[in-house]
């Protein structure tokens, strides 16, 4: 049977290895679709989200089916993000098919996010305890990116949110501002797998707040009329705050107020106060403000004193019954209550009123209220009840009897306007008073009669009464006062009430002087007296009237005011007023002040030390009072009084100050200043040069009659500088000189600056190194070169050394001005450490002594020592500082090897060590040898035992180095033979002396000594020539050296080379 068409079966989509979903954004994928066979071979459609993809590539492939073919479609996709989502669809299809067989794939592509965004605040300004709510926005990401907060690089605990589409992810941070968060930076990160980092962002903030707290240290209690000072302290704010105190509601003035820096950020504020006590400041409140702008409202602190218990009796400070009182008098109630804890609140009433007046106190067990009351005639027949808080004893109360004077005295007149030669009517009435007043007239202070009337009777249980008088009036009763008095003689209290006569007449007009500023405005005032009021006013200056304007305007009562008032506007002014009575004239003055001004000051003043010089200062202005001018000198940021001997002097319009005999320390700046009360001041600054010869600073060892300063050229360096400072006016100029000559050579350098009238210079000398090796060179060639005496080491005379005076020259710092020239030397020296010992050897060998001897090597510059130590079997435990070149060591064992060393040491320390080993000899053959097995004896104790004799070595060594071979020789000193006849202190050794302080006790063969001298080839007097000298009798060269050096205990070095020379 023919297969005519066959359907295709689902397709397959498939995926290269590594491509699987989901896909990075960006990335290229090939993905190829498969369609089963099918006749004819089936179609196949790519399409991505609805839509057919381009650059599809097909292909039909042959089956095992000769009539039947497959195909197969590849496409290369790159995703984008939007592609998220979507469906890749491949549709199969042909002519046998009636629906084209399809499969599909939803696509799911990463992609980064966009970079975060900081919401939610405006400015990085923020106050402390401000709470802030900031989103972290981040938009897109597959997936969503987290966002994670960090404050100062530590991160935050939180949590993210993604809503969407659009896709948003966002992080919120709610953080309350703290003063410690001043600076610190608030960041988001966003991190997603989609790729690399996906941004941050941050801000930084800047915080304000005020102090945390206010204290207050001291104890708020003092004693009347005592001080008090009591300090307040600020926890540390940004912005400083400022300090207030308060005492009872008055503000006051802080003795001293300090702002200090506080560790990490902010500023502490501290305030002191000083309070003398008094009665009446008991009980306020004590109040330190601070006033910030770092945070809303004052932070304060307190102190109150308060003492409290419970009530036990309550009574009054009262006037007795049926005492009377005088209206006005201020009467003090005072209500009492004993004990109370809190202190009860004690309230007073007024017929049963209640009353808030009052100050309540507390003292000791007793607390009080006082009520103040000034009495008035209402108070006539009142009842004043206190009561105590919290139960206790019943009320306590007082009644008032009070006497008063008239509490109103009023005059009326009929009729109203009167002219001359008319009768005026003038009614008095006064009350209510208690008891009744007594009615008098006064006209111009003398009593005139008038007609009583009946009184009546008036509030607060009192009466008025009244009195007429008639007047004829006359033109110059014109202002007279007529008074009513009323007099209560029971009180001695007179009230009155005055009337001023009006009688119509001309205007009567007043002036003066008037006083302004210049450039300010004036007021002439006018005082116009007249009845009726007048009609006009008119002003005039110089004879002309004077017309209103912008500068020019007419007051209301006629006063003239001026604006912008110059010094022309002084002078005089005349006025005249009308009525229809006639008219009336005046002159006015106006005065005009205007600012001081310096006009002439010469600068600068220039006076040689010693000579007579004068400042002036040439001022105008108006006024120009005595002491307006004063001079004062200016130093630093402040300005100081004159001087002691200047003489201010001088008067308008110059002004002076003399110096009398110019001292260099009254040179600088000096201010005239001008202060005549209407601002602003005036000041101008002279300068007084004072001219003076160089001088140079003064330094240790560099007096007159001195010779060079010597400087010493550090250890090892290859440069060394020389310092020279010196002052004067005009400026001094330093330069250096060496042999007379101005230095050239390009290893001289030198820094020269000024410091106000001080010039300093330093002087550079290098490559010392080739200076240093010159003077090695000389050392070394004077040392081998030059005869050697037979005594020449005796007492080891350096005055060779002292003559090539080892420096690398003498300087000269030259300082110079108009005035003169000073100069200064300066030895430049070399100081370093010794160079080792050369050619350490072997000089004598005996059974019980050695000669050592060396040739010195370079002394660096200074003085030299040399520090010999032995060791070995028997050997001084001492180390001796001897300043020869030679030694000679006794008291050794025979036949025993000994490893000596020597250091030379100067005062710039030691050298490396030389080292050699030397063995003694053998005893000769006529001495006694020790048993088979015996040792020899050992030497004499004189170093070792007892203790307290090295004690007294050790401290006579100190002595010895500043005392010399005086007191060694009267230490240890003895004859170098044994057996030679003498001093019979030492048992076999008749020819030693013995000091009282070392006794050596043993045989003479194991005898030992510290020689301080050389070996020796002479013998004393009488003695024959020691075993060990050199041999066919030549001279040693180290002959008759004698008491040399001194010593001091020191620990052996360790033994490192037998046999040579180290």
């Amino acid at each position: 049977m023919e297969v005519t068409g066959v359907p295709p079966g689902p397709p397959r989509l498939e995926l290269p290895p590594g491509a699987e979903l989901p896909w990075v954004g960006g990335a290229e994928v090939h993905v190829t679709c498969h369609a089963p066979p099918a006749r004819p071979p089936a179609r196949l459609r790519l399409a991505l989200g609805g839509q057919p993809l381009a650059d599809v590539s097909t292909r039909v492939l042959e089956t095992s089916h000769p009539k039947l073919g497959s195909s197969e479609a590849t496409v290369r996709l790159t995703p984008q993000p939007d592609a998220h989502g979507q469906e890749l669809v491949c549709a199969a299809a042909n002519e046998a098919g009636a629906a084209p067989a399809v499969a599909k794939i939803t696509l799911e592509v990463l992609f980064p996010p966009s970079p975060p965004s900081i919401e939610g605040l405006e400015s990085p300004q923020v106050r402390a305890g401000e709470t802030l709510r900031l989103v972290c926005v981040s938009r897109g990401g597959n997936p969503p990116p987290s966002l994670h907060w960090d404050k100062a690089g530590v991160p935050l605990a939180g949590s993210w949110v993604t809503e969407g589409p659009p896709r948003v992810t966002r992080s919120r941070l709610t953080l309350t501002v703290t003063p410690g968060d001043d600076g610190v930076t608030l960041r988001c990160h966003a991190q997603s797998p989609a790729g690399p980092a996906g941004g941050s962002a941050s801000v930084t903030l800047s915080v304000t707040y005020p102090p945390a707290e206010v204290t207050i240290s001291g104890t708020p209690s003092v004693a009347e009329n005592a001080t008090l000072t009591l300090s307040c302290t600020s926890a540390p704010s940004n912005p400083p705050v400022r300090l207030r105190w308060w005492l009872g509601g008055q503000e006051l003035v802080p003795s001293d107020t300090a702002h200090i820096p506080a560790e990490g950020r902010g500023v502490v504020t501290q305030s002191n106060v000083t309070l003398r006590g008094r009665g009446r400041d008991h009980g306020r409140p004590l109040e330190c403000e601070a006033e910030s702008a770092g945070g809303p409202g004052p932070r304060s602190a307190s102190a109150v004193l308060s003492v409290s218990h419970p009530p036990r009796q309550l009574w009054l400070d009262a006037p007795p019954p049926n005492a009377t009182l005088r209206v006005g008098t201020r009467l003090r109630l005072r209500c009492h209550a004993r004990g109370g804890h809190p202190a009860p609140r004690l309230t007073w009433s007024k017929d049963g009123r209640p009353l808030k007046e009052g100050t309540q106190v507390s003292g000791g067990s007793v607390t009080s209220r006082e009520l103040l009351v000034t009495v008035t005639p209402g108070d006539n027949g009142a009842t004043y009840s206190c009561q105590a808080s919290g139960g206790g004893p019943s009320p306590a109360s007082t009644r008032l009897r009070v006497l008063f004077p008239p509490v109103s005295v009023t005059i009326s007149s009929s009729p109203r306007d009167v002219r001359p030669g008319h009768a005026l009517q003038l009614t008095c009435l006064a009350g209510p008073a208690h008891p009744g007043p007594a009615l008098r007239w006064l006209r111009q202070g003398h009593p005139v009669p008038g007609q009583p009337l009946p009184p009546v009777p008036a509030p607060f249980g009192g009466v008025t009464v009244g009195s007429r008088l008639r007047l004829l009036v006359a033109l110059e009763d014109q202002g007279q006062r007529v008074t009513c008095e009323a007099t209560s003689p029971s009180l001695g209290v007179a009230v009155s009430a005055a009337h001023t006569l009006s009688v119509r007449h001309p205007p009567q007009v007043s002036g003066g002087s008037v006083v302004a500023r210049e450039g300010g405005g004036a007021e002439l005032p006018l005082g116009v007296v007249a009845h009726p009021p007048p009609e006009s006013c008119e002003w005039s200056r110089h004879g002309h009237a004077l017309r209103t304007g912008p500068r020019l305007r007419l007051l209301p009562g006629w006063a003239l005011a001026i604006a912008n008032v110059t010094r022309g506007d002084g002078g005089a002014y005349g006025v005249g007023c009308r009525n229809s009575e006639g008219s009336g004239h005046a002159v006015l003055s106006l005065i005009v002040h205007y600012p001081p001004a310096i006009v002439r000051v010469p600068d600068p003043v220039v006076v040689t030390e010693g000579d007579r010089a004068e400042l002036e200062c040439e001022v105008t202005g108006n006024p120009l009072p005595v002491g307006s001018v004063t001079w004062g000198r200016l130093v630093g940021e402040g300005r100081e009084g004159v001087p002691g001997g200047l003489l201010p002097e001088g008067s308008s319009p110059v002004w002076r100050l003399r110096v009398p005999g110019a001292r260099r320390d009254l040179g600088g700046p000096y201010e005239c200043h001008v202060d005549t009360g209407v601002p602003p001041p005036a000041r101008a600054i002279v300068r007084l040069i004072v001219r003076y010869g160089p001088e140079l600073e003064v330094e240790p060892g560099a007096g007159p009659g001195a010779g060079p300063v010597r400087v010493a050229v550090p250890a090892g360096a290859e440069s060394a500088q020389l310092r020279c400072r010196a002052q004067g006016v005009p400026g001094v100029d330093i330069q250096w000189e060496q042999h007379g000559r101005p230095l050239q050579d390009s290893r001289f350098q030198q820094h020269q600056w000024h410091e106000g009238p001080w010039t300093s210079s330093i002087l550079t000398v290098a490559n010392i190194s080739q200076d240093r090796a010159r003077l090695r060179a000389q050392f070394l060639n004077w040392d081998q070169s030059r005869p050697q005496q037979r005594y020449q080491y005796l007492n080891w005379d350096q005055s060779g050394e002292q003559e090539l005076n080892w420096t690398l020259g003498t300087f000269v710092c030259v300082a110079q001005n108009q005035l003169g020239t000073v100069r200064r030397h300066l030895q430049l020296q070399l100081a370093d450490p010794p160079d080792p010992p050369r050619e350490l050897r072997v000089s004598g060998v005996a059974p019980t002594a050695l000669g050592v001897a060396w040739t010195p090597g370079f002394h660096g510059g200074a003085p030299q020592s040399f520090l010999v130590s032995v060791s070995g079997p028997g050997a001084p435990p001492l180390a001796l500082l001897v300043s020869g070149p030679a030694l000679t060591l006794r008291g050794l064992r025979p036949e025993t090897p000994y490893d000596v060393t020597v250091r030379a040491r100067n005062e710039r320390g030691e050298s490396a060590p030389a080292r050699i080993r030397a063995v003694t000899s053998a005893l000769p053959r006529d001495s006694p040898a020790p048993a088979p097995g015996e040792e020899p004896p050992a030497p004499p104790a004189a170093f070792a035992a007892p203790p307290a004799l090295a004690g007294a070595l050790g401290a006579l060594g100190g002595l010895l180095l500043g005392g010399g071979a005086a007191l060694w020789g009267a230490l240890g000193r003895r004859r170098r033979d044994p057996g030679v006849r003498g001093d019979p202190g030492v048992r076999g050794d008749p020819g030693v002396r013995e000091d009282p302080g070392v006794r050596a006790k043993g045989g003479a063969a194991n005898d030992y000594s510290l020689e301080l001298s050389s070996l020796s080839s002479g013998a004393p007097p009488g003695g024959p020539s020691p075993p060990w000298d050199p041999p066919l009798g030549e001279p040693h060269p180290y002959d008759d050296v004698t008491e040399w050096g001194e010593y001091e205990e020191v620990s052996a070095p360790p033994f490192t080379l037998q046999g040579a020379l180290v």
